[in-house]
């Protein structure tokens, strides 16, 4: 089995509108779109974002019959405390291939949100690695923890701030995400559009070090251009580790496969 994409859009997210089938003319052997769960969500006037599941599974179906990629049920849980029951209410009775989990907003503003830019970046930062940590300890699924650094995008971050003010936040939230075998997301939206590369050049060392080992890449793409997106360049900064290999979630099962581009 080769990796293939585990982070990526479509129409059934409030900001996509991106079809299923132009992701695979790709010809992926696997497919798994991974569209945005978000409760009152801040950033759509705080209604609820659900995808459809109804028309996801309509739609897996009637792809099944066109193409021969086996494709796969995902979701990108966004959390926020409080929201936890809920979400756990609506898992139960909708079962996920893959589900990554993600930090998004606070139930206040999105942490992507101009309003952000009026505060000083590292009590928006601390106020992002606490929810974070929070999460990690009171909602108990997920298989991916997703682009740690989505708190910190709209402002400029050195790996020395980080380690300076953040690192214990970090280790304390990376010993949670080992613990529940989470494995940890390179995301090429943070890697390339973002410029954080130098954020994961911190980051994943110190992931290490601390016993952790699974790994995911994840394109975050919103539109089929991007699928796949960075993947070489972040395989290359994850070779310079010692990481040959990356996690895959299939339902209840977890693979290890070659890292792409090797």
């Amino acid at each position: 089995m080769n990796y293939y994409d585990q982070h990526l859009h479509t129409f059934l997210s409030f900001d996509s509108e991106e079809q299923f089938e132009n992701y695979l003319a790709y010809k992926p052997d696997f497919f798994v779109a991974t569209d945005h769960f978000d409760l009152e969500n801040s950033g759509t006037g705080f209604k609820d974002d659900i995808p459809d599941y109804h028309m996801l599974t309509q739609k897996i179906l009637q792809l099944n019959e066109n193409y021969p990629t086996k494709i796969l049920r995902g979701i990108e849980l966004g959390v926020v405390p409080g929201q936890e029951q809920r979400i756990l209410d609506y898992l139960e009775k909708h079962p996920y291939d893959l589900k990554l989990l993600s930090i998004h907003q606070n139930g206040r503003f999105d942490y992507m949100d101009d309003q952000v830019l009026t505060m000083d970046k590292f009590a928006v930062a601390k106020m992002y690695f606490d929810q974070m940590d929070h999460v990690l300890a009171s909602f108990p699924v997920g298989d991916i923890l997703t682009h740690f650094e989505y708190g910190l995008r709209r402002f400029d971050f050195s790996a020395e701030e980080l380690a300076s003010h953040f690192e214990k936040e970090l280790t304390a939230i990376f010993k949670k995400a080992i613990e529940r075998e989470l494995a940890f997301e390179v995301n090429a939206k943070s890697f390339g559009r973002y410029k954080n590369a130098h954020l994961y050049r911190y980051a994943i060392p110190l992931y290490q070090s601390l016993g952790g080992k699974l790994f995911t890449l994840g394109s975050d793409a919103h539109v089929a251009e991007d699928y796949q997106l960075l993947f070489e360049k972040m395989s290359a900064l994850l070779r310079e580790f010692g990481v040959h290999t990356l996690a895959i979630y299939q339902g209840n099962e977890r693979f290890e496969v070659p890292l792409p581009f090797s």
